[in-house]
């Protein structure tokens, strides 16, 4: 079993957040904006390199905020600062005692975005789609007010979402392991899984393996399974035994050092239908499509294209089936932007991370029923093309027995 050492601490060398503090502040110059306030966990943690590995939490917020020029700070609850100081590279961390409901670190907040903000009075901030603010709304209101005339705009499109797209090579370095690693864990998986486990044991055992090969977090786990197939790519899983003839369906999202993975493997328990090989194949090649359209210098939707054309020549339904989209992209925050479908026209560079992600509906001669089949793989994209980091699934199903 390959082990994989322990993630460093800080994550990055120094010079890697000056960057990214760098290009911030370009775009932030771009944007007219005095001052950047992030408080989101992914975005915290992208410009600190704050390690920590605990839950969302709804006491004790954390912002970090970037001026245009100047000393950037963390405002953390009493006690935070401790790690923080001794695992980041940051000088300026400022500190209330908490947890204070009535003022949990608003008026601190305040202070420090009012002295920022003296030129364009304009403060960035998590405003757009696909982002969110860490820290109550009511809150984020009353630090709107406390600052007034300084008014707030979105900086996730124009700032954060032009950051993180391109991932550096240490980046990239860290999705690559953990893609590794999970991929190492499915190839062990069906020597492992017998007739009579459940969803849930069957997840525990990829999630052993793993643990075991060294992901730091396990998020998430989805096992769905059905005579031939499963009907859905969610809500799962379940303690649902697992018999002869079902399709067990895993999709994973784990990390290394707070970076994601997320892909999927099918495993049969004994020979598949000839329906749901037909899908698989399918299904597989349209992902090799898929990979093979990933480019620099093209559109994400062209991606899309290329893979809903082999789609659609197997006769299925599968462009009806409300997914949305064949794809995405992942890194410190899963999923991320770009979205892979017909209507995404962002333009593929290098340093991008993609899932390459086709679906297909079918009917499962088993009881006539509507069964999914979804296959993934990631991505990074090249100067010409593109490295597979996920270990590409077998052209065959896995049979388990």
């Amino acid at each position: 079993m390959t082990q994989v050492q322990a993630p460093t601490v800080p994550s990055f060398p120094p010079a890697e957040y000056a960057r990214r503090v760098e290009q911030a502040r370009g775009l932030m110059q771009e944007q007219r904006l005095d001052a950047l306030l992030v408080s989101s966990e992914g975005n915290f943690r992208y410009f600190t390199g704050d390690i920590t590995l605990s839950p969302f939490q709804m006491t004790r917020p954390k912002f970090f905020v970037l001026p245009v020029s100047g000393e950037p700070c963390a405002i953390v609850a009493q006690g935070s600062e401790i790690g923080l100081s001794l695992t980041t590279w940051l000088k300026d961390i400022r500190t209330w005692p908490a947890p204070r409901p009535a003022d949990d670190g608003v008026t601190l907040v305040a202070e420090t975005l009012r002295a920022a903000a003296q030129r364009f009075g304009r403060v960035g901030t998590e405003l757009g789609p696909e982002s969110r603010i860490g820290f109550p709304v009511g809150d984020f209101l009353r630090v709107r007010e406390l600052v007034e005339p300084v008014a707030f705009v979105d900086a996730e499109q124009p700032v954060m979402r032009r950051l993180r797209m391109i991932k550096s090579p240490a980046e990239v370095a860290k999705v690559r392991t953990i893609c590794r690693i999970v991929s190492e864990g499915f190839e062990a998986l069906p020597m492992l899984l017998r007739e009579g486990d459940t969803e849930w044991s069957a997840c525990r055992k990829l999630e052993l393996e793993v643990m075991q090969r060294g992901a730091t977090k396990t998020f998430k786990l989805t096992g769905l399974s059905g005579a031939g197939g499963y009907n859905r790519t969610n809500t799962g899983p379940t303690d649902r035994v697992l018999n002869r003839g079902d399709v067990l369906f895993i999709d994973t999202g784990c990390q290394f050092d707070h970076y994601w993975c997320d892909f999927d493997r099918h495993f049969a328990f004994g020979p598949p239908s000839d329906a749901t090989r037909r899908a698989y194949e399918l299904v597989w090649r349209a992902t090799e499509a898929g990979i093979a359209a990933v480019r620099p210098g093209r559109p994400v939707s062209e991606v899309w294209r290329a893979m809903a054309d082999v789609v659609a020549s197997g006769g299925t339904d599968a462009l009806k089936t409300k997914v949305g989209r064949m794809g995405h992209s992942m890194g410190i925050v899963l999923p991320e932007p770009p979205s892979i479908n017909e209507t995404d026209h962002t333009i593929i560079e290098p340093g991008m991370i993609l899932n390459i992600e086709p679906g297909a509906a079918y009917i499962a001669p088993e009881d006539g029923g509507r069964r999914i089949m979804l296959h993934e793989e990631n991505v990074a994209v090249t100067a010409d093309g593109c490295e597979l980091l996920s270990k590409r699934a077998p052209r065959e199903m896995p049979v388990v027995g």
